[in-house]
């Protein structure tokens, strides 16, 4: 199976905000978010509304991918199995439930038929299958690598480090998860002055503390801020925190299933 540059057509759909009952592990102001849900005629095409990113010429940090293979569900729901050829689905994620746009997954291998994927539960780095006619696959060359003890967000374009920002993280009682995870929905918050700022990027990690937060399940989240000097500072109840600039650029030219890695 032959893995093309993501289409024009996928991109699109990539770039929906997926919203719905979208709750995040970040502050008391979490559960006043009340998030549109634009089609995909609407979203933005790459690079809309900010010039092309350009390498700040800094070295990249290790294990870094150039791209990353993401896959979209087809239908209106994708059957997640716990095996390569396991007889009946663990999970079935219907996209009518809180999505307007499509499930995606990050590709992590082949087998035949078959597509090793990241799943977005419940505990964090849950792995599954997929079938391979039930997703469309492409690549895509975005990346983002936080570095929580620096409290530093680098945004990387095929490789090269292209944004940098300071990025507020969790609290010591309520630490941001580490692990490999992806951008997995975005939100446009109802209230850009609010604590999430414009945007709100919900994350395929969920709280290893919060079971419940707010209306949500503890689900991490990337956006924005109305408190900007406490950036660079642990302050959140997981999620990580960056200037509205930044979370408005990322929102206008970061599609779904870009990966985000969260290093200690």
């Amino acid at each position: 199976m032959a893995y093309p540059t993501i289409s024009r057509s996928l991109r699109d759909v990539l770039l929906v905000a997926v919203v719905g009952s979208l709750a995040l592990a970040a502050s008391p102001a979490d559960a006043k978010v009340k998030p549109k849900s634009p089609t995909a005629k609407s979203a933005p095409a790459i690079g809309a509304a900010y010039s092309p990113y350009t390498p700040l010429g800094i070295a990249p940090e290790p294990n870094v991918a150039a791209q990353t293979l993401v896959a979209a569900a087809r239908g209106k729901a994708v059957r997640v199995y716990e095996s390569a050829g396991a007889p009946t689905p663990r999970w079935t994620l219907n996209n009518s439930t809180n999505f307007s746009g499509r499930h995606v997954f990050v590709v992590l291998a082949q087998q035949g038929e078959w597509l090793k994927v990241s799943v977005p539960v419940r505990p964090n780095g849950t792995v599954g299958f997929v079938r391979a006619a039930d997703v469309a696959v492409g690549s895509l060359d975005f990346a983002i690598v936080v570095s929580l003890g620096d409290h530093r967000l680098t945004l990387y374009k095929a490789g090269n480090a292209v944004l940098q920002e300071k990025v507020g993280v969790g609290k010591t009682g309520t630490p941001t998860p580490v692990g490999s995870f992806f951008l997995r929905e975005l939100a446009r918050t109802a209230n850009p002055r609010g604590s999430y700022g414009p945007y709100a990027f919900g994350l395929s990690a969920y709280s290893n503390v919060l079971q419940r937060f707010g209306r949500g399940d503890g689900q991490i989240g990337l956006h924005g801020t109305n408190q900007p000097g406490l950036l660079g500072t642990d302050v959140s109840h997981g999620c990580l925190r960056i200037s509205n600039s930044a979370i408005t650029r990322l929102a206008l030219t970061l599609p779904q299933g870009v990966p985000i890695d969260i290093r200690p």
